[in-house]
């Protein structure tokens, strides 16, 4: 599933209630997993915020489960802000569009998505658009493709091979 499709996510509790939407997710990409899920509730004048952990998440799919009660959930909003619960530089929204080099410091392209396995909650590949508007080319990433995340995301691969990236 690509991280894109998450944010927006309906989620509900485990009696079916709706008590928000995913509004952000926090990725570890050194780790190549999704921390926490960040949920907004509320309306939009009034939006709050609360995080969950994998443990509890009961289901994902047309929905996100989680396994709290109304209670548990009223404890766990504490925020009114994103960047109170998750560092921006874990942010994915944050991370989408960062510019990826090749290992000779050559532009690549930009993180276009991630792609996350819902079991475990684990990043599977970053997905990168290459190319002019017309003619984009999507490269799939792996973890081992991938020297440095940092201001730019810097691959392990020379400017000269990518294109080998590109045909897999």
């Amino acid at each position: 599933m690509k991280a894109s499709e998450f944010i927006g996510k309906i989620v509900i509790n485990k009696k079916a209630v709706e008590v928000g939407k995913v509004a952000e997710v926090s990725i570890v990409l050194k780790k190549c997993l999704v921390d926490k899920v960040v949920i907004s509730t509320g309306s939009t004048l009034s939006k709050k915020y609360f995080e969950v952990s994998e443990a509890e998440i009961s289901g994902i799919g047309d929905y996100m489960q989680i396994d709290l009660d109304d209670m548990e959930i009223e404890e766990k909003v504490k925020s009114d802000k994103i960047d109170k619960l998750i560092k921006p530089e874990f942010q994915y929204k944050k991370f989408v569009g960062k510019i990826v080099v090749s290992e000779d410091a050559m532009e690549v392209g930009k993180i276009e998505d991630v792609m996350i396995e819902t079991e475990g909650c684990l990043i599977n590949q970053l997905i990168v658009s290459t190319g002019p508007a017309f003619r984009k080319k999507r490269l799939m990433l792996s973890n081992e493709d991938i020297k440095h995340i940092g201001d730019y995301v810097i691959l392990k691969v020379p400017s000269n091979k990518i294109t080998e990236l590109a045909d897999q």
